[in-house]
């Protein structure tokens, strides 16, 4: 069986796709696009959308972390969800709501960032490992802008991503304290959200939010520890989210 993940190296969905891949023990390649140029590469390698994580399986293209999952419950059943109704129902339920509420938010903060710092701009290059980062960071500004327009980064909507995350963290705790996720082995709701909370926590400003909660340790557990960005969002509006 052939497959091939196509992703970015900032991307916490397509880091979701990769430890799918490895917990189903499916053998594949991973090709890491450069940022603002994969939309473009991902369409051209047939797809309908120019969004990462797409995985090309035996010809078959599947598109989006949780289009994934359920594309690899079909090939390796049991593995991902569990068998029991109840529990899948739990998982299932689990995973949509972290790929459609909780998965946007990082990636809100973090366009929104590039849009305005260029040196989050050239963090983001040597990250992807793109030469002359300064370069890059000068010139790019007018495509982060864009990025951050199409997944609504606003500056309202970004604050209110931040004001609202402890909220959105009681519900990951929640969800480990009533065994949906956090178990022995994690399933697909697992990779969905601790993929999430790695990456808020790598925003220096936001992991004092996460530290001390279970979804902190699942972070660590399921995806490892996380390396901290020199990016910054104003520091009120994460003192509105202490309060």
């Amino acid at each position: 069986m052939a497959a091939t993940l196509y992703s970015i190296p900032p991307s916490h969905p397509a880091l979701a796709a990769k430890l799918m891949l490895r917990r189903v023990g499916l053998e594949h390649r991973v090709i890491e696009l450069p940022p603002g140029l994969h939309a473009a590469v991902v369409r051209a390698r047939g797809f309908e959308r120019g969004t990462v994580p797409a995985l090309v399986i035996d010809g078959r293209r599947v598109q989006g972390s949780r289009a994934i999952s359920r594309h690899l419950d079909e090939l390796f059943p049991g593995v991902l969800f569990p068998t029991e109704p109840g529990q899948r129902a739990r998982v299932a339920e689990a995973e949509e709501w972290g790929e459609r509420e909780f998965q946007p938010v990082p990636r809100r903060i973090f366009r929104w960032i590039l849009a305005r710092d260029p040196e989050a701009r050239a963090e983001l290059a040597r990250e992807s490992k793109l030469p002359f980062a300064g370069l890059q960071a000068r010139t790019t500004a007018p495509i982060a802008r864009k990025f951050a327009t199409a997944v609504g980064a606003s500056e309202e909507q970004v604050r209110r991503d931040i004001a609202t995350l402890p909220e959105q963290l009681e519900r990951v705790d929640a969800c480990i304290a009533d065994g949906t996720i956090g178990g022995e082995e994690p399933n697909a709701a697992d990779f969905q959200i601790a993929t999430t909370v790695h990456a808020l926590m790598r925003f220096p400003q936001l992991r004092p939010l996460i530290e001390g909660r279970p979804a902190a340790d699942l972070a660590r557990r399921v995806v490892g520890e996380p390396r901290e960005v020199p990016v910054r969002v104003p520091d009120e509006w994460v003192d509105g989210a202490r309060t």
